[in-house]
């Protein structure tokens, strides 16, 4: 009987060793790397010092034989629709493309090429890879959701320190945060404010990062898939923030939004103490156009109550490469999506942004985007940069449901422009906007 159970586990290891022999890893780089030729054409939001050169080079080490080209659009309302325009015309190959609604957009209307079974060959699994598969069309896959964002709140740490407030706090409430800015806003002798506590991101989408922060997943659904803005979380968000801009703690939000202001730019400026930002730090070593002489930190995104998990510490997904469908070199136009999501995601913190890929090593960050440590130190405080820019193995918001995401998310600007103005008042917007938002969806089934 010893023998028959030793026999029978000796066979079960080998056939486990086999199978792991047998078992391909995931390929990021083709075995004819440097046999495939063609041309690329790349449209991205970042210029060439911003890791655009760097990514393409180092691509080349690997794809020797493929020119890789690139473009350069803004990624705003108008830039999106230059960018689609260019896209029809035949003149993209692989489009770095921001937000779920503008990439959901462009798939919906053929723009983009199905990766689906090419992924399969590769052995590319999409949560493994990139921490989630939400944003899949039809059951088809039409991008690498690669690109990410890391939310914090950005400090000029000579206001921060002149207010008493200690060291940066690993985790704090929205009320904690709104303490501070209180401590840090500075008054006229007529009581005008000269120096605001805070302010939150120019976008205007960026007051929803509270209802992610909480929810963790599907921020703008309920769990039947409905719109989910009327269930009392966005209310106290957006409550909160107007009392704070009424007090004179936080510079108001729709003042940025109509006067095409940067939130960073009233950091740098001095205008205010802090602000909720996501990529200000490609902004803090030019000193020539962002002059300040003040060392910046990084505190961690809010939390809405005591004790939640903070799911806005981890890097979000926010941005996807994609192959465009009448690519003119569809193999290299893939070969170089894929280095893009992976190898090369690095190449996206030199923008201010991150990448979702898994396979990031957090210890190349500092010296890819600052030189070195030590010439990080020169701008920055680098713990707090390193715990909460990079934020390696935190929890982050991601999206599962997006059934009419790009119409809700065209309504939710819309509103926050109504509520913000004051033209509507809070409970209300939000009423309106949520029976917008399920017609969309209904419509989007």
């Amino acid at each position: 009987m010893k023998k028959c159970f030793a026999f029978a586990l000796c066979l079960a290891l080998l056939l486990i060793m086999a199978f792991s022999v047998s078992a391909e890893a995931p390929k990021y780089i083709d075995d004819n790397a440097a046999e495939l030729t063609g041309s690329v054409r790349l449209l991205t939001a970042f210029k060439g010092s911003l890791g655009t050169d760097q990514l393409i080079e180092d691509f080349n080490k690997y794809y020797p034989n493929v020119e890789v080209t690139y473009d350069v659009y803004v990624n705003n309302a108008d830039g999106n629709m230059t960018a689609n325009t260019a896209i029809q015309s035949g003149n993209v190959d692989v489009i770095l493309s921001f937000g779920t609604h503008n990439t959901a957009f462009r798939w919906e209307n053929g723009m983009l090429a199905d990766i689906t079974d090419r992924l399969a060959a590769d052995g590319l699994d999409l949560v493994k890879e990139w921490g989630t598969d939400a944003y899949v069309y039809n059951d088809r896959v039409y991008c690498f959701p690669s690109g990410g964002l890391s939310i914090f709140v950005a400090l000029n740490m000579d206001m921060w320190n002149a207010a008493g407030l200690g060291a940066i706090p690993d985790s704090w409430t929205y009320e904690e945060y709104l303490d501070a800015c209180r401590k840090m806003t500075q008054r006229a002798e007529d009581g005008t404010v000269t120096v605001y506590g805070g302010t939150d991101f120019n976008q205007r989408d960026y007051w929803t990062y509270s209802m992610r922060q909480t929810k963790g997943v599907d921020a703008f659904y309920n769990a039947d898939g409905q719109a989910d803005f009327t269930s009392g979380l966005a209310a106290k968000i957006l409550n909160r923030e107007l009392a704070a801009e009424a007090e004179g703690i936080w510079y108001p939000k729709i003042n940025l939004i109509t006067n095409s202001q940067k939130s960073r730019d009233m950091l740098l400026n001095g205008n205010a103490a802090s602000c909720v930002e996501s990529i200000i730090t490609r902004f803090v070593m030019n000193t020539e156009q962002y002059p300040h002489d003040f060392i910046m930190g990084y505190a961690p995104y809010p939390v809405n109550e005591a004790g939640e998990v903070n799911y806005a510490l981890g890097n979000m997904p926010n941005s996807f490469y994609c192959v465009t469908d009448n690519a003119q070199s569809p193999d290299a136009a893939y070969a170089f999506a894929k280095f893009a999501s992976t190898y090369g995601g690095k190449y996206l913190y030199k923008a201010g942004h991150t990448t979702t890929w898994t396979g990031t090593n957090p210890d190349e960050i500092v010296d890819l985007v600052f030189g070195s440590r030590e010439q990080a130190a020169q701008f920055v405080d680098v713990d707090s940069y390193i715990k909460n820019v990079i934020a390696v193995g935190q929890p982050a918001y991601h999206e599962e449901y997006i059934v009419g995401y790009s119409a809700v998310a065209s309504l939710l600007d819309e509103y926050t422009d109504l509520i913000l103005s004051g033209q509507v008042s809070v409970e209300d917007g939000l009423a309106e906007l949520n029976e917008l938002a399920n017609e969309a969806i209904e419509e989007a089934k």
